[in-house]
C-alpha cells in the first residue's frame, strides 16, 4: 500500500505560484502534455509558461530518457508538490505501479520520509500583474545559472569507453570481483531489456578493468510462480527470458551474473487470504511467512529450484537474511511469531540459506550460494557467539560474505565510535570480520569480502572519489588474510573507475604490485601529481566525522541542492534524501564543535589535493579533478547547512553569520553548476537516479536569495555585501 498521508510543513515558495514550481521542476523531464493534464491546462500554455521561466524547449528524446531512467528523481522533486493522483498522472503510472516503485526501488518510500506530505491539487491560473513582475525577475536569475544544457547530457556516461574488453581469462580464475551495474535498476531489472542499462560498451569496460561478476536485485515472486499472491508473479516467464539473455550477454565478456534475493518477503495482511495459517511475525499491515511452516519451506525450495532448472548458467545467488525487509520471523529482534518466537535468530537465518542451498544442489547447476552476513551482528542484537554459531549451522557448500570494515573501532576528534555499514575512509578488516573470515574458512566455507572501492554513502554523488591509497591499503590487508573473492560495491560504486583496475592489478600481481608503478601506468606523465593529490584526498577522507547518522541523514547527499528555510522546518531528515534543520540528528555522536572541526580538516586537505591537480590543468587532470571538486562541494555544503541549521535557532543574534553562510552556499552552487555541465555522472547514483539536476541547483540560487532578501528586510545589515548582489559563476 502507498505510504500514509501526513500533514506537515511544506516547502517555502520559491516561485510566485505553486504551478510554476511544477513546470520548473518537470518541463523537459516529463512530456509537456502530461504536465498540462496535471495542471488542467493545454500543452501550449505549459510551453509558454516554461519559456517565461527561462526554460529551453523540451526535446522528445531527452524526455523519453528521463521518463525511463530518471523517474526516481521526478518522484523526489514532486513529493512535496503534488498529491498522489497528480503524481500518477505526471508519471503516467497506475496507483499499483507507484506503490511497487516506492516499495521496491531500494526502500524509496523510506528515503522520502516514510509518509506522503499532504498536498492540495495544483491547478493553473493566469498570473496577475505582480506575479508577472516577480516571474520576470525570477527568469533573470534562472538564466544567470547557465541554462539547461545538463538535462540534455544526462545519463551520457560512457562516451570515453572503447568497449573493447573482450573475453578475459575464465571467471574466478584469480578470484571473483563482483560489482553492481552503474545504471542497473534496483526495483525490477528483468522487466526491461538489459541493453538499456548494460550496453556492450559498459560490459567491455568492466571486463577490461577486471570485473568478472555483476549482481542484480531479484524478487523471487517476480521470477517464479508465487502461490500466496498470483498477481505478483504475473510475467515471471518474460523476466526469466530476459535473465537468460543477460547471462548470455555477460558470458561473452567473461562476466557471471549473480542474483540478490531477500526472502521470503512479507505480504500485506489483506492479501494472505486462505494462507492465513502461515502467518508468522506481524508488523502493522504486513505479515511474514513463517519458515517453520512446511508449506513456506516447500515454496522457497521449489521456487529457487524451478528458477535455476530453467535459467541455466547463473553465477550465483547472494542472500541477506537480516535486512530492512520483513522476511523470516527473526529478521529483526522481538519476534512475535506464535510458532518460532523461541527459535534463535541464527538458526532462522541459517535455515533460509540451507533451504536455498538444497534447491541449488538439486537443480543440478553450478550456481553458487553466497550468504551475506550483513546483520549477523550486534547491530541486530546478535552476540559474537551467535554469529559463530550461525556459521556453524550453515551448509558447508554455502559461501560466506562479510562486510570487511563492519564494527571497526574509530576515533575522530577524540570521539570514539564504530563503523556500521561500510566505509572507504576507514579501511578494514575489523576484528570481528577477521574472526568471521577465519571461522568460515575453518568450517570449510568459501569466503568473500564486501568492500567499497569507488564511493560510499560518505559521498555518493560522485561516481568515484580518487582515494586510491585507502583502496590499496584495504585490499592489501585482506589479501594478506588470504581473501581472494570480493564484492566491490553495493548499489552505489559500480562505475568502472581507475580503482577497479587498481584492485585487479593488486590481486593479479600480488607482491610484485607497486602502487607508484600503477599510478605511472594509469595516469602516464601525470602519475606523480595524481599520486600526490590522492594522498591528500585519502588523508582528508580519514577525517570525515563518520557515523551511521552522518552517512544517511546529513546534507552532503543532495549537497548544494538541499532547499533551505529561515524558519524551523519541523521535519526529520530522511535517509540519503532530504535534510532539514535537525542537525543534532546527523552530527551524532559528535559534539557540534567536533563535527565542524573534522569537516574543516577534511576540506583543508582536499583543497591541497585539488590545487595539485589544477596545476596540471583541467584537460590533463580530467574527470579526476572534476569528481574531486564535486565531492569537495558536497562536503562543504554539509558543513554550511550544519552551521546554518544551528544559526537559525537565533536568527537575530546570528544574522551576520547567516549572511556569510548564504554567500558561501551560493558560491558553491555556482561552482557545482560549472562542473555538472562537463561531467554528467556527477549527482547520479543508481538506486536514487539523479540526486539533483541543473534545474534543482538553479532553484537553490533562487531559494538562497529569497532567504537573503528576507534577512535584509527583517534584520538590515551593516552595509557589507548582500547575498542578493550579483555574483559571477565560477567552476
Amino acid at each position: 500500500m502507498l505510504p500514509g498521508i501526513r500533514s506537515c510543513k511544506g516547502e517555502e515558495p520559491n516561485f510566485p505560484t505553486k504551478w510554476q514550481a511544477v513546470i520548473f521542476r518537470n518541463y523537459g523531464f516529463v512530456r509537456g502534455e502530461r504536465i498540462a493534464a496535471v495542471l488542467g491546462c493545454d500543452g501550449e500554455t505549459v510551453r509558454r509558461e516554461a519559456k517565461r521561466l527561462g526554460l529551453a524547449e523540451e526535446e522528445e528524446a531527452t524526455v523519453a530518457v528521463w521518463e525511463k531512467r530518471g523517474y526516481i528523481t521526478i518522484i523526489r522533486n514532486n513529493w512535496f508538490l503534488l498529491p498522489y493522483g497528480q503524481m500518477e498522472t505526471l508519471l503516467g503510472v497506475t496507483e499499483e505501479k507507484l506503490e511497487f516503485l516506492l516499495a521496491n526501488e531500494d526502500f524509496l518510500s523510506l528515503k522520502l520520509g516514510g509518509f506522503k506530505p499532504q498536498c492540495e491539487e495544483v491547478k493553473y491560473l493566469p498570473l496577475n500583474g505582480e506575479e508577472e513582475r516577480e516571474t520576470e525577475e525570477l527568469r533573470k536569475t534562472i538564466l544567470s545559472c547557465g541554462g539547461s544544457g545538463r538535462e540534455r547530457r544526462a545519463f551520457d556516461f560512457f562516451g570515453g569507453f572503447s568497449g573493447k574488453g573482450g573475453e578475459r581469462t575464465p571467471p574466478h580464475a584469480d578470484g571473483a570481483r563482483v560489482v553492481h551495474g552503474y545504471l542497473t535498476p534496483c526495483g525490477d531489472p528483468f522487466s526491461v531489456g538489459s541493453e538499456d542499462y548494460l550496453p556492450d560498451v559498459l560490459l567491455g569496460e568492466y571486463a577490461r578493468q577486471g570485473v568478472n561478476g555483476l549482481w542484480f536485485h531479484g524478487l523471487l515472486s517476480a521470477l517464479s510462480p508465487y502461490p500466496f499472491d498470483e498477481e505478483a508473479s504475473r510475467g515471471y516467464q518474460s523476466r526469466r527470458k530476459e535473465l537468460k539473455n543477460l547471462i548470455a550477454r555477460c558470458r561473452k565478456y567473461g562476466i557471471r551474473v549473480y542474483l540478490y534475493l531477500n526472502e521470503p518477503r512479507g505480504l500485506p495482511k489483506n492479501k494472505i487470504g486462505r494462507y492465513r495459517k502461515l502467518i508468522g511475525r506481524t508488523e502493522g499491515d504486513l505479515a511474514g511467512l513463517c519458515i517453520e511452516r512446511k508449506e513456506v519451506e516447500e515454496y522457497l525450495y521449489g521456487a529457487v529450484k524451478d528458477l535455476l532448472t530453467e535459467v541455466r548458467g547463473l553465477g550465483g545467488i547472494m542472500t541477506i537474511t537480516m535486512s530492512e525487509n520483513l522476511t523470516h520471523c527473526n529478521y529483526r529482534p522481538q519476534n512475535n511469531c506464535p510458532v518460532c518466537r523461541n527459535v534463535p535468530p541464527e538458526a532462522s537465518a541459517a535455515k533460509v540459506n540451507n533451504i536455498f542451498m538444497r534447491a541449488v544442489r538439486d537443480s543440478g547447476t553450478d550456481c553458487e550460494l553466497i550468504a551475506n552476513l550483513w546483520g549477523w551482528s550486534s547491530f541486530m542484537g546478535w552476540t559474537e557467539e551467535q554469529t559463530m554459531r550461525g556459521i556453524e549451522l550453515l551448509d558447508r557448500d554455502v559461501s560466506v560474505l562479510c562486510v570487511s570494515e563492519y564494527d571497526l573501532g574509530i576515533v575522530k576528534g577524540g570521539i570514539e565510535s564504530r563503523i556500521i555499514d561500510y566505509s572507504i575512509g576507514n579501511p578494514g578488516p575489523s576484528e570481528i570480520s577477521r574472526k568471521i573470515f577465519e571461522k568460515a574458512g575453518a568450517e570449510g566455507h568459501k569466503v568473500y569480502a564486501k568492500i567499497q572501492i569507488n564511493n560510499s554513502w560518505e559521498c555518493s554523488a560522485v561516481p568515484y572519489m580518487p582515494v586510491y591509497d585507502l583502496v590499496f591499503e584495504h585490499v592489501r590487508r585482506l589479501k594478506e588474510l588470504g581473501v581472494r573473492d570480493y564484492f566491490l560495491t553495493w548499489t552505489l560504486g559500480g562505475f568502472p573507475s581507475p580503482a577497479t583496475g587498481l584492485v585487479d592489478g593488486l590481486l593479479r600481481e600480488g607482491k610484485s604490485f607497486r602502487l607508484d608503478g600503477w599510478y605511472r601506468e594509469t595516469f602516464g606523465k601525470n602519475g606523480e601529481a595524481v599520486q600526490s593529490a590522492a594522498r591528500y584526498f585519502s588523508e582528508g577522507l580519514k577525517e570525515y566525522p563518520f557515523s551511521i547518522d552522518s552517512l544517511y541523514f546529513s546534507p552532503k547527499t543532495l549537497g548544494p541542492a538541499n532547499l533551505w528555510s529561515l524558519t524551523p522546518d519541523e521535519k526529520q531528515s530522511c535517509m540519503v534524501c532530504y535534510s532539514y534543520d535537525d542537525y543534532e540528528k546527523w552530527i551524532s555522536p559528535y559534539p557540534y564543535e567536533v563535527y565542524v572541526t573534522q569537516y574543516k580538516k577534511l576540506l583543508s586537505l582536499w583543497e591541497k589535493g585539488t590545487e595539485i591537480l589544477e596545476k596540471i590543468g583541467e584537460e590533463e587532470a580530467g574527470e579526476t579533478l572534476l569528481y574531486a571538486k564535486a565531492a569537495y562541494l558536497h562536503f562543504k555544503s554539509d558543513l554550511l547547512q550544519t552551521e546554518f541549521s544551528r544559526c537559525k535557532r537565533d536568527v537575530p543574534g546570528n544574522a551576520a553569520e547567516i549572511r556569510r553562510i548564504l554567500k558561501e552556499e551560493e558560491e558553491i552552487v555556482f561552482r557545482l553548476l560549472g562542473i555538472v555541465g562537463k561531467a554528467p555522472a556527477v549527482g547520479f547514483e543508481t538506486s536514487n537516479h539523479y540526486f539533483y539536476t541543473e534545474r534543482n541547483l538553479a532553484e537553490k540560487i533562487v531559494n538562497v536569495r529569497k532567504i537573503g532578501e528576507r534577512l535584509d528586510s527583517e534584520f538590515p545589515s551593516d552595509g557589507t555585501l548582500s547575498v542578493t548582489d550579483e555574483r559571477t559563476p565560477v567552476c
